[in-house]
């Protein structure tokens, strides 16, 4: 495990606090840089109360309100103050989990008047998807910001942000922290709907790593284009060296049962292939009857992955922000691939200040292990997110050497003696390189 996810839609701050120290403590005990990934709610819109739950039919005509009432199956309230304001005739609107549709087929003064298209049960504070992208819906929210005052007190590797739409929900979500005090965090962009698809090359670009979240997204998006989505951002963050996580029902079957599906299995396996730097585990780990064992069968799918990958187009991979360090990282992964064919055994040796030599040579895949050399543990457990980075070292008496040749030997001398090199392995080491616009 490299990254452990807290859920702010679930428990109190005090339970929050708990597991963060105890996740610190035991990083600390066995020696493992942990990042810590705080997942904020964002807006939930849900079913008020309803008197009794009740079913609907296909094509039966159902009212529905923001207003506050006790809902019957005629008429029902969406918690959601804007509701009328931003929904038309025509859009849809998905109860608990779209297990229920309902299209908007006219407005009147204080509601919608809806036809079911699926069937389904429909009772209290149940979740509400509106694919629109004309939502009135502001990030961080009033809960949110609650939250992010405790995260920035625990400064956290991490934040992901839910139902992020617009670049500019980043930098809101990134501007409060600055407001309380902590500039430290990186974003992590969670992609839940159909806007944030349409925005997805502004969003990468705000943001420090993004999350393919295809629970909610699978909702508001047609089953058959969220594989085309996954696989487009994945190739979009690798193309600009920021991390891409890819979650939800990686092993669902797993919660219940002590083995995964065939389908899931291909599912991990061909999100690392495709250049995911991280999988998520939710339910199989948190509710789920065999959260170790869960862990340890994606970890063996992603090795089989990793060490399956097949060689990267370098064109597809360029970045729009061209530098030093992604041209350096190309000749990484060449001389590592020329290593592989010889049979060399390898690793490739960077030092780094902000991590960001790390990432850009991460993005290519190189067939050798990273090893990191910082003199920023921070940085340490925020590449633990990335892609090949087997570990990191934190040695500020390296970092600050200025002669390069004595900074090389005492790079290669440290990862020795902590068995991070071997005395017969071929060494790529990439110096603390300096480029425009990005100082590393």
């Amino acid at each position: 495990m490299d990254v452990v996810r807290l859920n702010f839609s679930h428990g109190a701050h005090a339970q929050h606090t708990e597991t963060f120290n105890m996740v610190r403590e035991l990083s600390q005990k066995y020696n493992r840089e942990v990042a810590i990934l705080c997942d904020i709610q964002g807006p939930k819109i849900r079913t008020g109360p309803i008197a009794e739950p009740f079913n609907v039919a296909f094509g039966q005509s159902i009212r529905v309100t923001p207003k506050s009432i006790l809902g019957t199956n005629q008429r029902f309230q969406i918690v959601y103050p804007t509701l009328l304001e931003d929904l038309n005739e025509g859009d849809s609107i998905f109860i608990n989990d779209g297990i229920v549709q309902l299209n908007v087929v006219s407005k009147a003064d204080d509601e919608l008047v809806c036809s079911v298209v699926a069937p389904g049960t429909i009772s209290t504070n149940k979740g509400c998807n509106l694919p629109t992208g004309q939502l009135s819906i502001q990030i961080p929210t009033d809960k949110d910001k609650e939250d992010l005052e405790l995260i920035a007190k625990l400064n956290p590797e991490f934040v992901a942000a839910s139902f992020i739409g617009h670049a500019r929900d980043v930098h809101n979500v990134r501007n409060f922290l600055h407001q309380c005090g902590n500039p430290h965090v990186k974003i992590v962009s969670k992609i839940e709907r159909p806007i944030a698809l349409s925005n997805i090359d502004a969003i990468i670009n705000a943001s420090d790593a993004v999350m393919v979240a295809r629970g909610d997204l699978g909702v508001e998006t047609p089953p058959h284009l969220v594989p085309i989505a996954q696989k487009d951002i994945v190739r979009k963050c690798n193309r600009e060296g920021k991390p891409v996580i890819i979650a939800t029902q990686m092993l669902e079957s797993m919660i219940h049962a002590a083995r995964p599906t065939r389908a899931e299995a291909s599912d991990v396996y061909n999100a690392v292939i495709d250049g995911a730097d991280a999988v998520m585990l939710s339910g199989e780990t948190s509710v789920g009857k065999y959260p170790l064992h869960a862990v340890q069968v994606i970890n063996k799918l992603v090795k089989a992955a990793e060490d399956n990958m097949p060689n990267r187009d370098f064109k597809e991979l360029s970045s729009t922000r061209k530098n030093i360090v992604e041209t350096i990282a190309k000749a990484c992964y060449a001389i590592s691939s020329e290593y592989k064919e010889l049979q060399y055994n390898g690793k490739i040796l960077v030092l780094t200040n902000t991590g960001f030599s790390a990432l850009m040579i991460a993005k290519f895949r190189p067939p050798l292990p990273i090893v990191v050399i910082t003199s920023s543990p921070r940085t340490g457990r925020e590449l633990s997110l990335t892609w090949g980075v087997a570990a990191s070292i934190y040695d500020k008496t390296i970092t600050n050497t200025v002669d390069p040749e004595k900074r090389a030997i005492a790079a290669i001398q440290v990862a020795l003696s902590q068995n991070l090199v071997d005395p017969t392995d071929r060494v790529v080491l990439v110096d603390n390189i300096r480029h425009t616009g990005d100082a590393d």
